[in-house]
């Protein structure tokens, strides 16, 4: 068995017929509502944090500008990534879920590295790293709750082409 056919058994990433893909009205319903929702949730966190420490001139992460646009960014490519995996993979959702753990655990390194690091206080990096968890438990809920893959009956399907 070579390798490529390894990697497509493990992560599932073959259609699978009896499933159907959220319409795009959906989807997109589900990238909105993690943005909004993720926004919201970063501009209460770093108005905690603001008031909770005492926030170095050079501490630039609360800025809202700075965050909104990374935040949209990620909501983008998680719901880009939903859109593909909902339509290549037979378990979307296991694969969703193991995907966003590793690009959360990702994307918490760099919060790592700044611990300890002058400019950067314990206590507002850890706002940061809440922020960072945040975005990713809302933009997961929003995607799988909103923009579901639909398990197909034989109808559907006869009704859509597939087994015809």
């Amino acid at each position: 068995m070579s390798i490529a056919q390894r990697a497509s058994r493990l992560t599932g990433t073959c259609p699978e017929p009896q499933t159907v893909p959220p319409v795009h009205w959906r989807l997109m319903a589900a990238g909105l509502a993690a943005t909004v929702l993720s926004l919201a949730a970063d501009v209460v966190l770093a108005t905690i944090g603001q008031a909770a420490f005492t926030i170095p001139a050079c501490f630039g992460k609360f800025v809202f500008g700075t965050y909104a646009l990374l935040t949209v960014l990620g909501v983008v490519g998680a719901t880009a990534t939903w859109w593909a995996l909902t339509r290549l993979s037979s378990r979307p959702k296991w694969l969703l879920t193991r995907l966003a753990a590793l690009v959360t655990a990702l994307f918490l390194i760099p919060d790592f590295l700044l611990l300890g690091t002058p400019g950067n206080p314990t206590g507002p990096v850890v706002v940061l790293m809440l922020m960072h968890l945040a975005i990713a438990a809302i933009t997961y809920l929003a995607l799988i709750k909103v923009a579901p893959i639909d398990r197909a009956s034989k109808g559907d399907l006869e009704y859509s082409g597939e087994l015809m």
